[in-house]
């Protein structure tokens, strides 16, 4: 498994592990969408999985940030502590019903 496969394949045992479901998506005539939708009661992000020295390319950012602009919740992790922390705020803002601003 590489190591970007590493941070998609907790992303997803946790948020199942939580009673969510994930999708892996791919866009036809898009580059740069996120890897991952994540869904939880309440919440529907998108997640951009990357290692810990990974990088955003210019095609990414543009497109989350038009995501972002549509209202959609698009988080970028790099590595596994990162995306275990998102993972972890957004299961707890899921069983709160409370919306907070990650960091």
């Amino acid at each position: 498994m590489t190591p970007e496969g590493k941070v998609v394949a907790l992303i997803k045992k946790r948020v199942k592990e939580a009673g969510g479901e994930v999708r892996k998506c791919a866009w036809e005539n898009c580059r740069g969408a996120p890897d991952l939708l994540v869904m939880l009661p309440g919440i529907h992000a998108w997640i951009e999985a990357k290692t810990e020295t990974g990088k955003l390319g210019p095609h990414q950012a543009r497109e989350h940030v038009r995501m972002s602009s549509a209202g959609c919740k698009v988080y970028v992790v790099f590595g596994e502590d990162q995306a275990q922390a998102l993972v972890s705020h957004l299961i707890s803002v899921s069983r709160s019903g409370v919306e907070e601003q990650y960091a």
